[in-house]
C-alpha cells in the first residue's frame, strides 16, 4: 500500500494517543492534514480534534486514512471498519519514513534492540555527527523525521513492524527471537514474520544482520537477495566475538574490547551486530574503535544504582521478560551472594529457564506483584527458604533494611547484609523478568521507584 505523496486536506484519523500518537498528530497539523485524534482520554489541549476510540465506527466522519499506534490491537473496531471500507492504515514509523531524507538503520529483536540502537548510534557519531536515534527507544521517529539530516538509527518493535509498509531502510538489524508478546501475535511464527518485516529482502543493496541462529533459520526458511550477514561466536561469522582474546573480528578490522564497559556475552554480541550495522551504512573501522571505550549503557539496564562498603545494587527494571533477565544474570559473579528480586505481570513464557537458572544457585530471591500466584509454588519447591514472596518493592526493601550488617574481614572492610532467611548477601539485582502494568505505567516509572528506594536504603542502612 504507497503511502499519499501529499496529506494536505485530508482527513487523517490517528488511533491511539500516547508518545507516538501525539508526536503523530503535531506532525499532521504542521502538514496541513486536518487530523482527528481517536483515543480513550481526551487530550489536554482544546484546538485538538478529538473523537473517543469507543465511538461506533459507522458514525466517524469520511476519512481518507488512519494512523495507529502500536498499542491498538488489530481487533479493534476502527480496524475492522476500516479493512471492510478499504481505508489505509499506516504507522506512526510508515508516516515518519514518508519524509526522512537520509539514511536509516533499524533495529528489532527480543532483547538488546534498546542498547544495540543507542550504541549503533554512538559508534556512528563521529562520522555521521547530525545523526539521531529514536523510535520505540522512546523518541518518536515523527518528531525528527523532516530534519535535514544524514541518518536515523530506530529501534523498531513487533508492533510498529507488524503495522508497516515495507520500510524501505537501508540496513536491519534482528538481534534474536525469543517468547514474548504471544497474547498479539499468538504463534512464535508469527511473532517471526513481524520481526522481519524489517528486512528489504529482495534489495540487493540492503544488508540484513543476524545472530548465527536466525542465520540457519533464514537460510531454511526464507528468499531473499540482499546482502545477510551474520555475528556471533563462530569464526565464520561476519563479525567473530571471540570471548578468549576479547576481540570482534570482521573483514575490515579487529576491534579492542578490553576497554568495553558492559559486562556479559549478550552484551558484546550487541556490540557485534552494532559494529556490523555501523560499517554496513558507511562508518570508519578506526571511528567505530575509538567509540567503544565511551558507551556506558543506558538507565534500567543493568545499571549500576548504588554501591557502598562493597554492596552493591543493580537496576535491571528494562528485563520485562525471562529471556532478558537470564540474558543478564548469565554472566552475573557470586549469584550464591546475590539477592534477586523478580515479578510484575508474567508473559506467556514457560518457567522452566527460571527453574533451571535458580537450581545453579542464588542467595535469595524476593517475588513480588502478580508474579507471585504464577511463580511462587514452584520457585519455593527448589529454594525453600531463600524464597520471600511480598506484594510491593516497597515490601522487598523492608525485607533489605530488616537483615543485619555483617563486617567481612578482609582487607577492603566490606559489608554484607544477613536476611532474616540466613542468606548473607553482597548484592541486589532488580530484574524483575516481568510486565510492569500490575504496578507501574511502564518500566522506567519502575526503574525510577527503584533507584529512589536505592537511596534512601544507602542513606539509612550504611
Amino acid at each position: 500500500m504507497k503511502f499519499p505523496e501529499s496529506l494536505k486536506g485530508q482527513k487523517t484519523l490517528v488511533l491511539g494517543g500516547g508518545i507516538s500518537g501525539n508526536s503523530a498528530m503535531d506532525l499532521l497539523i504542521s502538514l496541513e492534514a486536518n487530523p482527528i485524534l481517536c483515543d480513550r482520554n481526551p487530550p489536554n489541549e482544546s484546538s485538538i480534534v478529538y473523537l473517543s476510540d469507543s465511538i461506533e465506527p459507522s458514525s466517524l466522519p469520511q476519512i481518507s486514512l488512519i494512523i495507529k499506534s502500536p498499542g491498538i490491537l488489530p481487533t479493534h473496531p476502527i480496524l475492522l471498519y476500516a479493512k471492510e471500507k478499504g481505508i489505509p492504515v499506516f504507522s506512526e514509523i510508515d508516516l515518519g519514513r514518508n519524509f526522512f531524507p537520509g539514511k536509516i538503520i533499524g533495529i528489532t529483536g527480543t532483547d538488546g534492540k534498546s542498547t544495540t540502537t543507542a550504541l549503533t548510534a554512538h559508534l556512528l557519531k563521529k562520522d555521521f555527527s547530525d545523526l539521531r536515534e529514536g523510535g520505540n527507544l522512546g523518541i518518536p521517529f515523527t518528531s525528527f523525521c523532516k530534519e535535514r539530516i544524514s541518518m536515523a538509527v530506530l529501534e523498531l518493535s513487533s508492533y510498529q513492524l507488524d503495522d508497516s509498509s515495507p520500510l524501505r531502510l537501508d540496513v536491519s538489524v534482528f538481534l534474536n527471537l525469543a517468547p514474548d508478546h504471544l497474547e498479539r501475535h499468538k504463534t512464535m511464527e508469527n511473532y517471526f514474520q513481524a520481526k522481519l518485516r524489517i528486512a528489504d529482502l529482495q534489495n540487493e543493496n540492503h544488508s540484513f544482520i543476524v545472530s548465527e541462529k536466525l542465520k540457519a533459520r533464514i537460510l531454511n526458511s526464507v528468499e531473499f537477495r540482499c546482502k545477510l550477514l551474520s555475528f556471533g561466536r563462530i569464526p565464520d561469522a561476519d563479525a567473530f566475538l571471540d570471548e578468549n582474546s576479547l576481540r570482534i573480528k570482521t573483514k575490515k578490522f579487529e576491534y579492542d574490547l578490553s576497554k568495553f564497559h558492559l559486562p556479559g556475552t549478550h552484551n558484546r554480541e550487541n556490540l557485534a551486530a552494532a559494529i556490523l550495522a555501523a560499517e554496513a551504512i558507511g562508518g570508519k573501522p578506526e571511528s567505530i574503535q575509538s567509540q567503544i571505550s565511551l558507551f556506558k549503557g543506558l538507565p534500567h539496564r543493568f545499571q549500576i544504582a548504588g554501591e557502598k562498603n562493597g554492596f552493591s545494587l543493580i537496576n535491571d527494571s528494562k528485563s520485562t521478560n525471562l529471556h532478558s533477565m537470564l540474558a543478564g544474570m548469565s554472566t552475573w559473579k557470586e549469584r550464591e551472594k546475590t539477592c534477586l528480586i523478580l515479578g510484575g505481570r508474567p508473559k506467556q513464557e514457560d518457567p522452566k529457564p527460571l527453574y533451571d537458572f535458580l537450581m545453579e544457585g542464588i542467595g535469595s530471591v524476593i517475588l513480588i506483584g502478580e508474579g507471585r500466584p504464577i511463580w511462587e509454588e514452584g520457585i519455593r519447591k527448589l529454594i525453600g527458604e531463600k524464597l520471600f514472596a511480598v506484594e510491593t518493592l516497597n515490601d522487598a526493601f523492608e525485607i533489605l533494611k530488616n537483615g543485619k550488617s555483617e563486617l567481612v574481614l578482609d582487607e577492603k572492610q566490606n559489608f554484607r547484609i544477613r536476611l532474616d532467611n540466613g542468606a548473607s548477601i553482597s548484592s541486589v539485582v532488580f530484574s524483575p523478568a516481568c510486565a510492569s502494568f500490575d504496578q507501574y505505567k511502564n518500566f522506567e516509572e519502575r526503574g525510577n521507584h527503584f533507584l529512589s528506594l536505592v537511596e534512601t536504603f544507602l542513606k539509612t542502612r550504611f
